[in-house]
């Protein structure tokens, strides 16, 4: 049975993106206007109606649609006619924009209509024509910059950053396309060189920060896992959130497991870690099952054990204990291989056993049933 190598199975990809690339090169005018295009999509409608739409706000009387500019003068007419106002007022609150001539020829289209309280529109209606004075406060002076124009500064910004970005990644993929031609036209053929030794990955912690341990079933256990991973939280690792994916052995997904930083007792570095989540995701099933590992301080703080309620069964985290999750099809052993409390810390007035040194933990899964 024949096998390919790597190279050969990545070879129509490679193909597909020397394509690609060759297209974008010459039909540059066309990345271009895509790339214009696109701006103007972010632009105007995602910036311009989703992300920051133009809200008003503070407007006068005369800019309200007539429906409220009706509203409001009927209020007026009936404050007015109440006693509760006096005109001079009256005409100062209906603001500034139109004049009184035109507030007039409002109230006379709304007398027309045959609305109730005609009588008291009428006679504010004769009251500002026996006012002296003009309507609203005089006009504040405005400034010359249209309005609006921040916001259309900032989209032409944007859309001059993305046309320099589509500029910029056309550029450089052209530059890698010639690049590699000029070298193999003017570079000598390199010497052969022998395999580089094999290199051997650190005893230390994975990049995943997850390392596989051997399989077989353990005391206690009627069958041999799917997987097994060892893991470690060390104070000072404040991103600590490993995850590891839960396969048959003929390499089908079937989930996912892992642990993370649940909750901290400081706001100072490195952060203290008073709970971690050990947490199980079934491609089968509809939720995700998660258990909250507390230290004896925080199992014992009602009130934090209340704030993680929602996010998990809590559980308090001993040396030795093993506890399970267990969805539709999979389950997880969570496995306390050791656990070394901090110091307490005056600073933080944090007692004995609030938060946690180190902690390493073993996680093991299988399906589930028999």
């Amino acid at each position: 049975m024949n096998q390919q190598t790597p190279s050969s199975r990545n070879h129509p990809l490679q193909l597909l993106i020397t394509l690609a690339r060759s297209w974008v090169a010459s039909h540059l005018g066309l990345v271009l206007l895509g790339t214009l295009a696109l701006g103007l999509l972010i632009g105007w409608f995602l910036f311009g109606w989703v992300i920051a739409p133009v809200v008003y706000t503070d407007a006068t009387p005369s800019r309200l649609s007539s429906q409220y500019q009706e509203v409001l003068l009927s209020y007026a007419a009936d404050s007015y006619v109440g006693g509760y106002t006096p005109i001079e007022e009256v005409a100062k609150r209906l603001g500034e924009g139109w004049t009184k001539a035109q507030v007039i020829s409002r109230i006379d289209r709304m007398l027309t209509t045959g609305r109730a309280g005609a009588d008291r529109l009428f006679r504010l209606k004769s009251g500002l024509v026996s006012f002296q004075g003009e309507v609203g406060p005089a006009l504040a002076p405005r400034g010359t910059e249209p309005a609006g124009s921040n916001s259309i500064s900032l989209i032409a910004l944007v859309l001059v950053a993305i046309v320099a970005f589509g500029v910029l990644v056309v550029s450089r993929i052209r530059s890698d396309l010639v690049r590699p031609a000029a070298a193999a036209t003017h570079a000598p053929p390199p010497p052969a060189a022998a395999d580089p030794p094999p290199v051997n990955p650190p005893a230390g912690r994975a990049a995943s920060g997850a390392r596989p341990v051997d399989k077989p079933a353990w005391a206690g256990e009627d069958r041999k896992p799917l997987a097994r991973y060892s893991t470690s939280y060390v104070l000072g690792d404040d991103r600590y959130d490993i995850s590891f994916s839960i396969e048959t052995g003929t390499g089908d997904f079937l989930g996912e497991c892992g642990v993370g930083i649940g909750q901290t007792v400081s706001s100072g570095a490195p952060s203290k870690v008073t709970a971690l989540e050990v947490w199980l995701f079934d491609k089968n099933d509809i939720r995700t099952l998660t258990k909250v590992l507390m230290s004896e301080y925080c199992f014992n703080d009602g009130e934090r054990k209340t704030q993680l309620a929602p996010r998990g069964e809590a559980v308090l985290m001993r040396a030795g204990d093993v506890f399970a999750l267990q969805t539709q099809t999979l389950r997880v052993d969570a496995r306390i291989v050791d656990l070394v409390y901090g110091p307490a810390s005056s600073a933080d007035n944090l007692g004995a056993a609030a938060y946690f040194q180190r902690v390493d933990i073993e996680l093991a899964a299988w399906t589930a049933g028999p």
